[in-house]
Protein backbone atom coordinates (compact mmCIF):
# COMPACT_ATOMS: atom_id res chain seq x y z
CA UNK A 1 0.00 0.00 0.00
CA UNK A 2 1.60 3.83 -1.05
CA UNK A 3 1.25 6.64 1.07
CA UNK A 4 2.35 10.26 0.78
CA UNK A 5 1.70 11.03 4.08
CA UNK A 6 4.73 10.19 6.69
CA UNK A 7 3.41 8.71 9.41
CA UNK A 8 5.22 9.59 12.73
CA UNK A 9 4.68 6.91 15.62
CA UNK A 10 6.29 7.65 19.16
CA UNK A 11 7.30 4.81 21.38
CA UNK A 12 8.14 5.17 24.71
CA UNK A 13 9.15 3.32 28.00
CA UNK A 14 8.05 2.61 31.34
CA UNK A 15 5.85 5.02 33.19
CA UNK A 16 4.91 4.83 37.06
CA UNK A 17 4.28 8.20 39.51
CA UNK A 18 3.36 7.59 42.90
CA UNK A 19 2.89 10.86 43.96
CA UNK A 20 0.78 13.28 42.15
CA UNK A 21 1.44 14.15 38.55
CA UNK A 22 0.80 17.29 39.25
CA UNK A 23 4.21 17.83 40.37
CA UNK A 24 5.50 16.63 36.69
CA UNK A 25 7.60 19.47 34.59
CA UNK A 26 7.71 18.05 30.87
CA UNK A 27 9.93 20.60 29.36
CA UNK A 28 8.55 22.33 26.34
CA UNK A 29 10.70 20.31 24.18
CA UNK A 30 9.06 17.21 24.98
CA UNK A 31 5.94 18.53 24.70
CA UNK A 32 6.82 19.49 20.75
CA UNK A 33 8.01 16.34 20.39
CA UNK A 34 4.91 14.06 21.11
CA UNK A 35 2.89 16.66 19.58
CA UNK A 36 4.96 16.12 16.13
CA UNK A 37 3.65 12.45 15.94
CA UNK A 38 0.57 11.20 14.59
CA UNK A 39 0.45 8.22 17.88
CA UNK A 40 2.12 7.58 20.82
CA UNK A 41 2.74 4.55 22.57
CA UNK A 42 3.74 4.19 26.43
CA UNK A 43 4.27 1.12 28.76
CA UNK A 44 1.83 2.04 32.28
CA UNK A 45 3.98 0.18 34.11
CA UNK A 46 2.11 0.27 37.35
CA UNK A 47 -1.45 -0.58 37.92
CA UNK A 48 -4.12 2.06 40.01
CA UNK A 49 -4.81 1.34 43.66
CA UNK A 50 -8.19 -0.12 44.51
CA UNK A 51 -10.11 0.64 47.77
CA UNK A 52 -10.14 -3.17 49.33
CA UNK A 53 -7.52 -4.65 51.36
CA UNK A 54 -5.07 -7.73 50.38
CA UNK A 55 -3.39 -10.18 52.25
CA UNK A 56 -0.23 -9.19 53.37
CA UNK A 57 2.53 -9.97 51.32
CA UNK A 58 6.71 -9.99 52.01
CA UNK A 59 6.79 -7.93 48.64
CA UNK A 60 6.08 -4.70 47.79
CA UNK A 61 3.18 -3.85 45.91
CA UNK A 62 3.64 -1.25 43.49
CA UNK A 63 0.51 1.27 42.66
CA UNK A 64 0.92 5.10 40.97
CA UNK A 65 -1.68 7.77 41.47
CA UNK A 66 -5.05 8.09 40.04
CA UNK A 67 -4.01 10.85 37.71
CA UNK A 68 -1.47 9.13 35.78
CA UNK A 69 -3.74 8.22 33.26
CA UNK A 70 -5.29 11.82 32.25
CA UNK A 71 -1.49 13.03 32.80
CA UNK A 72 -0.19 10.96 29.99
CA UNK A 73 -3.55 11.49 27.75
CA UNK A 74 -2.52 15.40 28.43
CA UNK A 75 1.17 14.87 26.78
CA UNK A 76 -0.33 13.33 24.46
CA UNK A 77 -0.40 9.98 24.63
CA UNK A 78 -2.89 7.40 22.42
CA UNK A 79 -2.36 4.00 23.95
CA UNK A 80 -0.93 2.16 26.90
CA UNK A 81 0.88 -1.24 26.79
CA UNK A 82 -0.53 -3.14 30.10
CA UNK A 83 0.89 -6.23 29.89
CA UNK A 84 3.59 -6.13 32.51
CA UNK A 85 4.87 -7.48 35.85
CA UNK A 86 3.11 -5.39 37.74
CA UNK A 87 -0.40 -5.43 36.49
CA UNK A 88 -1.77 -7.53 39.29
CA UNK A 89 0.39 -6.05 41.70
CA UNK A 90 -3.33 -5.28 43.40
CA UNK A 91 -4.97 -7.58 41.56
CA UNK A 92 -7.64 -8.07 39.49
CA UNK A 93 -9.56 -5.18 41.50
CA UNK A 94 -6.76 -3.03 40.96
CA UNK A 95 -6.24 -4.40 37.07
CA UNK A 96 -10.36 -3.25 36.68
CA UNK A 97 -10.01 -0.24 38.12
CA UNK A 98 -6.27 1.04 35.48
CA UNK A 99 -8.26 -0.44 33.12
CA UNK A 100 -11.54 1.53 33.17
CA UNK A 101 -9.72 4.42 33.67
CA UNK A 102 -7.11 3.92 30.51
CA UNK A 103 -9.89 2.23 28.30
CA UNK A 104 -10.11 0.93 25.29
CA UNK A 105 -6.58 2.41 24.73
CA UNK A 106 -4.90 -0.34 26.68
CA UNK A 107 -3.96 -3.15 25.27
CA UNK A 108 -1.95 -6.70 26.11
CA UNK A 109 -3.81 -7.63 29.62
CA UNK A 110 -7.13 -9.38 30.35
CA UNK A 111 -9.06 -12.45 29.38
CA UNK A 112 -7.15 -14.66 27.66
CA UNK A 113 -8.33 -13.41 24.18
CA UNK A 114 -8.28 -10.00 25.45
CA UNK A 115 -4.60 -10.40 26.40
CA UNK A 116 -3.70 -11.96 23.17
CA UNK A 117 -5.54 -9.55 20.70
CA UNK A 118 -3.40 -6.80 18.62
CA UNK A 119 -4.46 -3.63 18.83
CA UNK A 120 -5.09 -2.11 15.25
CA UNK A 121 -5.63 1.64 14.24
CA UNK A 122 -5.92 3.15 10.41
CA UNK A 123 -3.84 6.41 9.61
CA UNK A 124 -4.15 8.17 6.36
CA UNK A 125 -5.62 4.44 5.38
CA UNK A 126 -2.31 2.79 6.75
CA UNK A 127 -3.29 -0.47 9.18
CA UNK A 128 -1.06 -0.86 12.18
CA UNK A 129 -1.26 -3.30 14.83
CA UNK A 130 0.75 -3.51 18.15
CA UNK A 131 1.29 -6.66 20.18
CA UNK A 132 1.88 -6.26 23.83
CA UNK A 133 3.42 -9.11 25.44
CA UNK A 134 5.41 -10.06 28.81
CA UNK A 135 7.53 -12.38 30.60
CA UNK A 136 4.97 -12.42 33.57
CA UNK A 137 1.88 -14.27 32.94
CA UNK A 138 -0.51 -12.80 36.54
CA UNK A 139 1.50 -15.53 39.20
CA UNK A 140 2.93 -18.08 37.53
CA UNK A 141 3.39 -17.85 33.25
CA UNK A 142 3.40 -21.72 32.46
CA UNK A 143 0.62 -22.17 35.02
CA UNK A 144 -1.83 -19.72 33.45
CA UNK A 145 -0.76 -19.51 29.89
CA UNK A 146 -1.80 -23.47 29.91
CA UNK A 147 -5.33 -22.96 31.95
CA UNK A 148 -6.17 -19.71 29.46
CA UNK A 149 -8.70 -19.22 31.90
CA UNK A 150 -9.23 -15.50 34.21
CA UNK A 151 -7.53 -12.60 33.83
CA UNK A 152 -3.82 -12.22 32.83
CA UNK A 153 -1.04 -10.73 30.38
CA UNK A 154 -0.27 -12.07 27.08
CA UNK A 155 2.93 -14.27 27.75
CA UNK A 156 5.92 -13.70 25.99
CA UNK A 157 7.05 -17.58 25.13
CA UNK A 158 3.46 -18.59 23.92
CA UNK A 159 4.11 -20.37 21.26
CA UNK A 160 0.57 -19.25 19.93
CA UNK A 161 2.62 -15.53 19.52
CA UNK A 162 4.47 -16.94 16.41
CA UNK A 163 1.13 -17.37 15.10
CA UNK A 164 -0.49 -14.39 16.28
CA UNK A 165 2.05 -12.38 14.62
CA UNK A 166 1.88 -14.63 11.02
CA UNK A 167 -1.94 -13.94 10.92
CA UNK A 168 -2.17 -10.55 11.98
CA UNK A 169 0.53 -9.72 8.90
CA UNK A 170 -2.19 -11.24 6.52
CA UNK A 171 -4.53 -7.95 7.35
CA UNK A 172 -2.32 -5.32 8.71
CA UNK A 173 0.50 -3.13 6.72
CA UNK A 174 2.61 -2.64 9.91
CA UNK A 175 2.91 -4.85 13.22
CA UNK A 176 5.01 -4.01 16.28
CA UNK A 177 5.87 -5.94 18.89
CA UNK A 178 5.97 -4.42 22.27
CA UNK A 179 7.95 -7.13 24.98
CA UNK A 180 8.16 -6.44 28.71
CA UNK A 181 10.99 -8.52 29.37
CA UNK A 182 15.21 -8.70 30.13
CA UNK A 183 17.28 -8.73 33.47
CA UNK A 184 16.57 -5.01 35.15
CA UNK A 185 19.73 -2.63 35.59
CA UNK A 186 21.44 -4.36 32.71
CA UNK A 187 22.24 -2.20 30.05
CA UNK A 188 22.59 -5.08 27.57
CA UNK A 189 20.24 -8.18 26.70
CA UNK A 190 20.77 -11.89 27.61
CA UNK A 191 21.10 -13.81 24.46
CA UNK A 192 18.16 -15.44 24.84
CA UNK A 193 16.53 -11.68 24.74
CA UNK A 194 18.12 -11.28 21.17
CA UNK A 195 17.05 -14.31 19.92
CA UNK A 196 13.28 -14.26 20.89
CA UNK A 197 13.05 -10.81 19.59
CA UNK A 198 14.66 -11.08 16.40
CA UNK A 199 12.03 -14.12 16.41
CA UNK A 200 9.40 -11.49 16.19
CA UNK A 201 11.03 -9.83 13.29
CA UNK A 202 11.56 -13.64 11.57
CA UNK A 203 7.42 -14.42 11.63
CA UNK A 204 6.53 -10.66 10.33
CA UNK A 205 7.02 -8.08 12.85
CA UNK A 206 8.26 -4.61 11.76
CA UNK A 207 9.54 -3.57 14.68
CA UNK A 208 10.34 -4.48 18.42
CA UNK A 209 10.07 -1.93 21.21
CA UNK A 210 11.24 -3.39 24.65
CA UNK A 211 10.20 -2.22 27.82
CA UNK A 212 11.17 -3.71 31.88
CA UNK A 213 15.25 -3.72 32.34
CA UNK A 214 14.44 0.08 33.61
CA UNK A 215 17.64 1.29 31.83
CA UNK A 216 18.25 1.92 28.20
CA UNK A 217 20.06 -0.85 26.43
CA UNK A 218 21.13 -1.09 22.63
CA UNK A 219 19.24 -1.40 19.44
CA UNK A 220 19.85 -3.13 16.04
CA UNK A 221 18.49 -3.25 12.42
CA UNK A 222 17.72 -6.97 11.93
CA UNK A 223 16.39 -7.92 8.31
CA UNK A 224 15.77 -3.94 7.58
CA UNK A 225 13.98 -3.60 11.17
CA UNK A 226 14.39 -2.16 14.08
CA UNK A 227 14.72 -4.08 17.49
CA UNK A 228 15.08 -2.02 20.64
CA UNK A 229 15.97 -3.92 23.77
CA UNK A 230 15.24 -1.66 26.51
CA UNK A 231 13.89 1.65 25.78
CA UNK A 232 14.62 2.64 29.90
CA UNK A 233 12.30 4.49 32.25
CA UNK A 234 10.16 7.07 30.31
CA UNK A 235 9.40 8.26 34.16
CA UNK A 236 9.83 6.18 36.77
CA UNK A 237 9.31 7.37 40.65
CA UNK A 238 7.51 4.43 42.53
CA UNK A 239 7.92 6.21 46.15
CA UNK A 240 5.63 8.25 48.39
CA UNK A 241 7.34 11.36 46.73
CA UNK A 242 9.97 13.35 45.00
CA UNK A 243 12.71 12.50 47.20
CA UNK A 244 13.90 9.48 46.72
CA UNK A 245 16.99 8.88 44.80
CA UNK A 246 18.23 5.29 43.14
CA UNK A 247 21.38 6.13 43.41
CA UNK A 248 22.29 2.18 43.40
CA UNK A 249 20.81 1.58 39.37
CA UNK A 250 22.95 2.82 36.69
CA UNK A 251 20.89 5.00 34.08
CA UNK A 252 17.25 4.50 35.91
CA UNK A 253 16.73 8.36 35.76
CA UNK A 254 17.19 8.14 31.54
CA UNK A 255 14.78 6.76 28.86
CA UNK A 256 14.80 6.60 25.23
CA UNK A 257 11.80 7.76 22.60
CA UNK A 258 11.93 6.53 19.37
CA UNK A 259 10.26 7.89 16.35
CA UNK A 260 9.02 6.01 13.92
CA UNK A 261 8.59 7.37 10.53
CA UNK A 262 6.44 5.25 7.46
CA UNK A 263 6.66 6.87 4.48
CA UNK A 264 6.46 4.70 0.95
CA UNK A 265 6.77 1.92 2.25
CA UNK A 266 10.06 2.83 4.28
CA UNK A 267 10.83 2.58 7.88
CA UNK A 268 12.91 5.29 9.20
CA UNK A 269 13.77 5.61 12.89
CA UNK A 270 14.97 8.76 15.17
CA UNK A 271 16.45 8.29 19.12
CA UNK A 272 15.67 10.83 21.57
CA UNK A 273 17.21 10.67 24.91
CA UNK A 274 15.47 11.69 27.39
CA UNK A 275 16.14 12.27 31.46
CA UNK A 276 13.85 12.65 34.64
CA UNK A 277 15.22 14.99 36.86
CA UNK A 278 14.56 15.13 40.47
CA UNK A 279 11.50 13.42 39.95
CA UNK A 280 10.43 16.22 38.96
CA UNK A 281 11.04 17.43 35.07
CA UNK A 282 10.92 15.60 32.07
CA UNK A 283 13.48 16.63 29.75
CA UNK A 284 14.87 15.91 26.36
CA UNK A 285 18.79 15.04 27.50
CA UNK A 286 21.21 16.53 24.88
CA UNK A 287 24.48 15.24 27.30
CA UNK A 288 27.11 13.69 25.76
CA UNK A 289 27.41 11.28 27.91
CA UNK A 290 24.14 9.22 26.91
CA UNK A 291 25.26 9.75 23.24
CA UNK A 292 28.55 7.90 24.26
CA UNK A 293 26.20 5.44 26.29
CA UNK A 294 23.80 4.45 23.07
CA UNK A 295 27.30 4.08 21.27
CA UNK A 296 28.51 1.56 23.58
CA UNK A 297 25.81 -0.79 23.99
CA UNK A 298 24.56 -0.60 20.60
CA UNK A 299 28.45 -1.13 19.65
CA UNK A 300 28.14 -4.43 21.72
CA UNK A 301 25.73 -5.99 19.12
CA UNK A 302 27.75 -5.61 16.62
CA UNK A 303 30.21 -6.90 18.00
CA UNK A 304 30.22 -10.55 19.06
CA UNK A 305 33.67 -11.09 21.08
CA UNK A 306 32.81 -7.25 23.05
CA UNK A 307 29.61 -8.66 23.77
CA UNK A 308 30.76 -11.90 25.25
CA UNK A 309 33.30 -10.17 27.52
CA UNK A 310 31.04 -7.72 28.92
CA UNK A 311 28.11 -10.17 29.50
CA UNK A 312 29.62 -13.23 30.76
CA UNK A 313 30.42 -11.66 33.91
CA UNK A 314 27.31 -10.18 34.57
CA UNK A 315 25.93 -13.61 34.37
CA UNK A 316 28.36 -14.98 35.95
CA UNK A 317 27.44 -12.62 39.06
CA UNK A 318 23.78 -13.80 38.97
CA UNK A 319 24.65 -17.28 39.17
CA UNK A 320 26.76 -16.52 41.64
CA UNK A 321 23.63 -14.78 43.72
CA UNK A 322 21.52 -17.49 42.98
CA UNK A 323 23.79 -20.41 44.15
CA UNK A 324 24.28 -18.31 47.18
CA UNK A 325 20.34 -18.27 48.58
CA UNK A 326 19.91 -21.75 47.08
CA UNK A 327 22.93 -22.73 49.44
CA UNK A 328 21.50 -20.77 52.54
CA UNK A 329 17.99 -22.46 51.88
CA UNK A 330 18.49 -26.12 51.59
CA UNK A 331 22.19 -26.58 53.48
CA UNK A 332 22.44 -28.56 55.29
CA UNK A 333 19.93 -30.70 54.16
CA UNK A 334 18.99 -33.99 52.51
CA UNK A 335 17.71 -34.26 49.08
CA UNK A 336 14.35 -34.54 50.05
CA UNK A 337 14.33 -31.96 52.51
CA UNK A 338 16.02 -29.56 50.00
CA UNK A 339 13.49 -30.26 47.64
CA UNK A 340 10.64 -29.93 50.26
CA UNK A 341 12.46 -26.78 51.13
CA UNK A 342 12.19 -25.48 47.36
CA UNK A 343 8.85 -26.58 47.44
CA UNK A 344 7.52 -24.86 49.87
CA UNK A 345 9.08 -21.56 48.87
CA UNK A 346 7.42 -21.78 45.25
CA UNK A 347 4.00 -23.24 46.72
CA UNK A 348 4.15 -22.75 50.60
CA UNK A 349 1.43 -20.93 52.51
CA UNK A 350 2.80 -18.19 55.08
CA UNK A 351 0.99 -19.72 58.86
CA UNK A 352 0.32 -15.96 59.65
CA UNK A 353 -1.44 -14.84 56.68
CA UNK A 354 -2.42 -17.43 53.98
CA UNK A 355 -0.29 -15.97 51.47
CA UNK A 356 1.81 -17.78 49.53
CA UNK A 357 5.50 -17.70 50.73
CA UNK A 358 7.82 -15.31 48.25
CA UNK A 359 11.94 -15.38 48.33
CA UNK A 360 12.10 -13.16 45.72
CA UNK A 361 15.09 -14.04 44.24
CA UNK A 362 14.53 -18.15 43.99
CA UNK A 363 10.53 -16.90 42.71
CA UNK A 364 12.74 -15.05 39.99
CA UNK A 365 15.26 -17.89 39.73
CA UNK A 366 12.55 -20.77 38.79
CA UNK A 367 9.50 -18.57 37.35
CA UNK A 368 11.50 -16.46 34.91
CA UNK A 369 12.71 -17.97 32.08
CA UNK A 370 15.86 -15.49 31.36
CA UNK A 371 16.91 -16.49 34.71
CA UNK A 372 16.42 -19.76 34.42
CA UNK A 373 18.81 -20.01 31.40
CA UNK A 374 21.39 -18.17 32.91
CA UNK A 375 21.05 -21.03 35.52
CA UNK A 376 22.15 -22.80 33.02
CA UNK A 377 24.12 -21.65 31.13
CA UNK A 378 26.24 -22.29 34.66
CA UNK A 379 25.10 -26.14 34.78
CA UNK A 380 26.31 -26.95 31.28
CA UNK A 381 29.39 -25.24 31.55
CA UNK A 382 28.82 -22.29 29.48
CA UNK A 383 30.45 -20.08 32.18
CA UNK A 384 33.12 -21.29 34.67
Amino acid sequence: MQSNNRIRLLFAGDFCCKPTTTLISPSEEIKRLLSSCDCRIVNFEVPLKPDIELPERKEERFFQNDDAPQFLRNLGFDLFSIANNHTFDWGEEGFKKTKAALGEASFGAGTYEEAYQVKEIEIYGIKIGFLALSFAVYTWPLQDAEKREGLGCAYLNDLQVNHIIIDAKKRLDYLFVLPHDGIEYIDAPMPETIARYRDFIDYGADGVFGAHPHCPQGWEEYKGKPIFYSLGNFFFNSKKDTLYRATNRAHWYEGRCVVLSIENNQLLWEVINTRNVNNIALEIDHSEESTRHNEFVCGLLTNEQAYNEYISPIIHKQVDSYLSKMNAMFQPKSLKQALKALRNCLFGKNKNTGAVSNNKDLLYLFRNDLRRAQMLRFLLGRIK
